[in-house]
């Protein structure tokens, strides 16, 4: 596939970094140092100039393109060059936005665009998802939220310790399947003979019922259910996040220093209690009873506010803190000092758009370790040579099916179940092999 990405910030990267092996990529941005440095480091063709420009566009071949991706920084240059590419392609165009009006314009039909995909209702959904499984390293949703992808990090301590259990040994709730473990750079499609260690990773593929379950079983001592939340910072992406949480019927607590911003959040969410105040205040925290909160979320405008909120709130009793870290490479760095989610905007948003250079058919995706492990859900075509082979002869080399659509019940199947036509599959693989994946279904 012919894909052009307009924006070599953080989200053009990472979604050139996931794309490069098997597609033909050329980035176009104003910045020619970081162009030099996305050459260097990826396979990929860079153009020099703004992608608003016709002719920068021309030149950049979007005339043959197939999918054509608009991420800059900016929402205004990424509505005039995602127009201005309409102008110019037959190929689909995915626009990143940071704006609810443009969203709403958007589902609307005002803007004449393939997808639109706002970052902050993206990193909202994921904190939502991250505090609704305690435990629960990464999770996505699947089959219309019928089905869940879920990665927990296994240890002794958990309320139920399956260290040293092999597999088959392991009590597996119906609706769910064991998909794959991976253990430090080793991704595997586990055996009922495999063993699971201390610091295993399982991913999961269950419904959200079991989900519960498996959090409950495999999250360690003394981490609970979550019902009040903080959210340090009162921006855009406070207001998305406090939004959702209270939504979801939880309690929310905002912590704003502006005066201005914090206003806006009273006004826009008002079911969250908004205080204008500096959440890296040990004494307002404190005072307010901070500590008594299930979960902290920091989203200020600085990494390193929000590293010092999320810290201050663990020393006060906060169990579980999140941080929405700006820089990517922060990440591991933020998950090694303690705090227990380390989210990116911007890899989350990469993610989605990874989304739209599968084969059409594809109705859901996610990443897992470094893009390496493709989760995705996707429709069988009925001459599909695959049909009616038992998944206990494993016919998917290095993936298996962790879930079935079939005439709108989801079933998890085992090993004397097989694909039949009109299902459409919840699929793990590695990333390597879902090319030939998908041709083979």
């Amino acid at each position: 596939m012919r894909i052009l990405v307009i924006g070599a910030g953080q989200v053009g990267t990472s979604v050139s970094a996931a794309l490069q092996a098997a597609h033909e990529i050329t980035i176009v941005d104003l910045d020619e140092v970081l162009l030099g440095h996305l050459t260097n480091r990826y396979d990929v063709m860079a153009v020099a100039g703004s992608g608003t420009s016709r002719i920068v566009l021309l030149n950049a071949g979007i005339a043959k393109a197939d999918l054509v991706i608009v991420a800059t920084d900016r929402d205004e240059v990424n509505i005039v060059a995602a127009l201005q590419a309409k102008t110019l392609t037959d190929a689909r165009i995915v626009v990143r936005t940071s704006s609810a009006d443009y969203l709403d314009a958007w589902r609307r039909g005002e803007l004449p665009v393939d997808q639109m995909i706002a970052a902050e209702n993206e990193l909202a959904q994921a904190v939502v998802r991250a505090i609704g499984l305690p435990g629960a390293l990464q999770t996505a949703m699947f089959a219309d939220g019928h089905a869940e992808m879920v990665e927990f990090e296994v240890h002794a301590d958990a309320a139920e310790n399956i260290v040293g259990h092999r597999i088959a040994d392991i009590r597996i709730p119906d609706a769910s399947v064991i998909a794959t473990l991976i253990r430090g750079d080793s991704v595997t499609i586990p055996g009922g003979g495999d063993v699971v260690e201390e610091g295993d990773r399982v991913v999961l593929i269950a419904s959200p019922e079991a989900s519960r379950e498996w959090s409950h079983r495999l999250a360690r001592r003394g981490v609970h259910e979550v019902r009040e939340v903080v959210v340090a910072g009162g921006g855009d992406t406070g207001r998305a996040v406090a939004k959702v949480l209270t939504e979801q019927g939880l309690t929310a607590r905002v912590i704003e220093i502006d005066p201005a911003a914090a206003r806006r959040c009273a006004e826009e969410v008002e079911a969250a209690h908004v205080f204008c105040a500096d959440a890296t205040d040990p004494g307002f925290l404190d005072r307010e009873n901070i500590g008594r909160a299930d979960a902290i979320v920091c989203c200020t405008d600085s990494d390193e506010r929000d590293l010092m909120i999320a810290l201050v709130a663990k020393s006060l009793g906060v169990p579980v803190t999140i941080a929405v870290v700006g820089n990517p490479d922060l990440v591991p760095i933020f998950e090694q000092v303690g705090i227990d989610y380390a989210l990116n905007q911007r890899l989350i948003v990469a993610e989605e758009i990874v989304r739209f250079t599968h084969d059409p058919r594809t109705r859901g995706f996610a990443m897992l370790e470094n893009d390496r492990v493709e989760v995705l859900e996707l429709e069988i075509r009925p001459g599909s040579a695959l049909l009616g082979r038992p998944f206990r002869e494993r016919p998917f080399e290095g993936a298996i099916v962790g879930a079935i659509v079939r005439g709108g019940k989801v079933l998890f199947p085992r090993g004397d179940d097989s694909l039949q036509a009109g299902d459409s599959a919840i699929i793990v693989a590695e990333a390597v092999r879902v090319p030939a994946l998908e041709n083979a279904l």
